[in-house]
């Protein structure tokens, strides 16, 4: 008897951020950035909207998440970065994304890839002004890691506080499927309970109101942060130009 195949499934948490509106009345165009919980190798293509595979792909996972598999999404033509905003490959001792770090809970954590991860932030920015779109921006869950990177994006674009928060959270209905396909994921087994659990399966809005608290409380707000950390006057104004109608 033949073995059965597994059903294929959609992304869990995969969305167009385009539609939204910026303080100034603009709108973001479709089909420029995405987020998403992270792919595997036969799932099934999203909706016709979507550009897929997406040219560019930006992975924040760490090595130990990767593992020595291709990318599912390189194997479909996409062009894969690596970005990871924690993990061995930061170059600081102690950033691995585990228990320890999870424990403190999502604002510690969100403030601990601000910290340590500002040069990937600015890379990353880099990436989506001049790399060919659409962007796909992804990590795990595509809850923490890719929210943190979305709300810069945004923000940088002009879009308000109130959008971003609602962007973020989001997630939190997409969650059930998430975890679902992260099942043997390398950071459920010490996610069992406690505040570690509640990291990994939770949203937090008062940790992403905290990130925009960081981002936006330098005077000159998200462009001077940004700019403050390497980033570059012209990748913001290309952005700009990329995303707003």
């Amino acid at each position: 008897m033949g073995t059965e195949e597994s059903p294929r499934e959609a992304l869990a948490n995969l969305r167009d951020v385009g539609g939204m509106t910026t303080a100034a009345g603009q709108v973001l165009r479709a089909g420029v950035l995405y987020r998403s919980d992270m792919p595997r190798v036969g799932d099934e293509r999203p909706a016709v909207t979507f550009t897929w595979p997406p040219p560019t792909v930006v992975d924040l996972r760490s090595a130990v998440e990767r593992g020595s598999s291709p990318h599912p999404l390189s194997l479909l033509g996409s062009e894969v970065h690596i970005k990871p905003l924690l993990g061995e490959e930061t170059g600081r001792a102690g950033d691995s994304l585990g228990p320890d770090v999870l424990a403190g809970g999502l604002r510690v954590l969100y403030n601990t890839i601000l910290d340590i991860a500002a040069p990937r932030l600015v890379e990353i920015v880099d990436l989506a002004a001049e790399a060919p779109g659409p962007l796909l921006v992804h990590c795990a869950a595509g809850k923490d890691r890719t929210g943190i990177v979305t709300a810069l994006l945004l923000r940088l674009a002009g879009v308000g506080p109130e959008q971003v928060i609602a962007d973020y959270l989001a997630t939190g209905t997409n969650m059930p499927g998430v975890l679902r396909r992260l099942k043997g994921h390398s950071l459920l087994p010490g996610a069992r309970s406690g505040p570690t659990a509640r990291a990994v399966t939770e949203v937090s809005q008062e940790a992403v109101e905290h990130v925009l608290g960081v981002i936006d409380g330098v005077p000159g707000g998200p462009e001077a942060w940004l700019l403050e950390r390497g980033g570059s006057q012209d990748s913001i104004a290309l952005w700009r130009k990329r995303i707003l109608d």
